[in-house]
């Protein structure tokens, strides 16, 4: 019996360390991870380029190529040696300058700036609320002014004093609001006479005395406007919109270039050779202005001045040879000096006139009166417009003038929403440096500085158009810039977490979406009273962001195990697998003890 008993037991402790031995293993083992997911294959389409079919084409049929009859042959070699003695005869003519008449020049087209504007938007606070400025001019844009007087040395007493008038009152202007207006005065005989720009805050005195300045000698126009244009693109540090050129000249000129250059021209009785207005009527019999108008003339100078390529031009003063001067029998196929001066005054004033203000205006002299051609040019530069120093005024100091209008229709589209907010607190204007607030005069409309300017609101939606209108009762000054700033309201912002929008302070960047307005139109009147073309104004945008709300904390839970992922059970898979050992270990030994029992009671009984 002893021996049946020791034999049990050695196998029952082979088997618990067997069974020991296998679940440690086991627990170091990594387990096999199953992957269910579904393997997808992308159907490439079809490439219809390459299927057995063939292409499908369109075939080009070329008409049978017929033989004129011997007529027709006939008919067209006539024909076609007609077009070639033409065109044989217009060639000829049009390289002779006896007979060729040149394409007219165009008029002065003076530049048209868009109006100084802007619009700007705070980005959204707390509140959902963004604070929307309008500004004329724009609020950002320098308040500084180029001023560049172009005058004849012949200019009067009276003119004179006219041009310091305007300028006293600008005076006041730059002193009270602070802004910079820079005055250069150029006086033209021979060449161009200047000491540079000036400040007229500070300056006038100096300015004043170069303008009453007395010279003589000679009448350079080319060269004076030559001066002005050196003089206005040389100071970048203020826009060529708020640069301003007036020209005052009795137009008689007959010499040209910075360095005064002339051409001769033999007189009638063939005794003297000179450059002078008289050349006029040397060569076309009078002093009257050109029968066939301005732009004419002066294609036709161009013509002539081109096909004689400076053989009869000389620095101005210089003795003339017999090989640098026009015959008289020859005037009429040549450009004279004066013509030349002239073509190129015009030249250089247009394009003056298309960065600039400019404002040409006759200079009443005697000389004008026995001159007559002179005076017709210059009105001729100035479009018919008859100048006045207070109205060249009026253009340098105002934006736009009374009646102007600014019509904003308010941000809404169906993904979002602002509102104006309609309370006087919430609008305030400003003028230069003076704040008004706004004063609710009637249901919906807002009055500031005594009337001078309005708010009339339109409440709307979608269908109607929420929007409000200022109107301008008075000029605004383009040195104190008027500024309305209002309120506006997103009222359904969203509730996801998210960014929604871009913030754009004054729509420069171009975003798309959160407008503060879907558009803002500004209608001018001009100095003259004349309504303008409507302008648009940038429109800004903002943006928000909707953070994610954080969770409470809770209790950490006893992990279960995680049947779909035998990785991260692991560890729980071995600490089981353990204790089954164990569990089967004492298992065993029961059994066994149980065993001997009943043995040793057969054995007994």
């Amino acid at each position: 019996m002893k021996k049946y008993v020791k034999l049990f037991f050695t196998l029952m402790v082979c088997f618990t360390l067997s069974f020991s031995l296998y679940s440690a293993v086991s627990a170091q083992e990594k387990p096999t991870v199953t992957d269910d997911s579904e393997t997808v294959v992308e159907e490439i389409p079809e490439d219809p380029t390459l299927t057995d079919e063939p292409e499908e084409t369109t075939e080009i049929t070329t008409p049978e190529e017929t033989e004129p009859s011997t007529e027709e042959t006939t008919a067209l070699s006539e024909e076609e040696n007609n077009n070639e003695e033409e065109a044989t005869t217009e060639e000829e003519e049009s390289s002779d300058p006896k007979t060729n008449t040149g394409t007219p020049v165009p008029g002065i087209g003076n530049v048209k700036y868009a109006i100084s504007k802007s619009k700007t938007a705070t980005q959204l606070d707390e509140n959902f609320e963004t604070k929307v400025t309008l500004s004329l001019p724009a609020g950002e844009e320098k308040l500084a002014t180029d001023i560049v007087f172009v005058l004849d040395k012949s200019t009067s007493a009276e003119i004179e004093a006219q041009a310091l008038n305007m300028l006293t009152d600008l005076q006041n202007t730059a002193q009270t609001t602070g802004a910079d207006i820079n005055v250069g005065v150029l006086i033209f005989n021979q060449q161009a006479n200047t000491t540079g720009f000036h400040d007229l805050a500070t300056d006038y005195s100096v300015i004043e005395s170069e303008i009453k300045q007395d010279i003589s000698s000679g009448t350079n126009t080319h060269a004076g406007l030559l001066a002005a244009e050196q003089m206005l693109s040389g100071d970048t540090a203020v826009a060529d919109s708020r640069k301003y050129m007036i020209f005052v000249s009795d137009g008689i000129t007959y010499m040209y270039n910075e360095t005064p250059t002339a051409i001769g021209l033999e007189n009638a009785d063939k005794t003297n050779v000179f450059a002078g207005p008289d050349n006029w009527a040397t060569k076309y019999g009078s002093n009257a202005a050109p029968s066939e108008g301005w732009n004419q003339y002066l294609g036709n100078v161009a013509v002539q001045y081109e096909a004689d390529g400076g053989a009869y031009e000389h620095a101005y003063g210089v003795a003339y040879d017999t090989t640098t001067y026009i015959s008289y029998d020859e005037k009429v196929n040549h450009a004279m000096s004066v013509d030349v001066a002239l073509l190129k005054t015009y030249q250089t004033y247009q394009a003056l006139a298309s960065k600039y203000h400019c404002y040409a205006m006759t200079a009443g002299t005697s000389s004008g009166g026995e001159y007559t051609w002179g005076p017709s040019f210059m009105n001729f530069l100035a479009n018919g417009e008859t100048y006045s120093f207070d109205s060249i005024k009026n253009d340098i100091y105002y934006l736009v003038d009374a009646g102007s209008t600014v019509t904003d229709y308010i941000g809404y589209t169906e993904d979002y929403n602002f509102d104006f907010i309609n309370e006087a607190k919430a609008l305030s204007l400003k003028v230069g440096d003076q704040t008004y607030q706004a004063v609710e005069t009637e249901e919906n409309t807002y009055s500031f500085a005594e009337g001078n300017y309005v708010v009339a609101y339109e409440p709307g939606d979608m269908a109607n158009g929420e929007m409000f209108t200022l109107t301008t009762n008075v000029p605004i000054s383009q040195f104190e810039p008027v500024q309305l700033t209002y309120t506006l309201k997103l009222t359904n912002p969203k509730t996801e977490p998210g960014t929604y929008g871009q913030y754009d302070a004054n729509g420069s960047l171009g975003y798309d979406g959160l407008y503060t307005n879907n558009s803002a139109t500004l209608y001018p009147v001009d100095t003259n009273g004349q309504p303008g073309a409507a302008e648009e104004f940038a429109k800004p945008t903002v943006s928000y962001t909707v953070e994610e709300e954080p969770k409470e904390p809770t209790k950490p839970e006893e992990e279960k195990p995680d049947k779909k992922d035998p990785e991260k059970n692991k560890g729980a898979d071995t600490a089981t697998q353990t204790n089954m050992g164990l569990m089967l270990s004492l298992a065993s030994m029961a059994v066994t003890g149980a065993f001997i029992l009943v043995i040793l009671n057969k054995k007994r009984a």
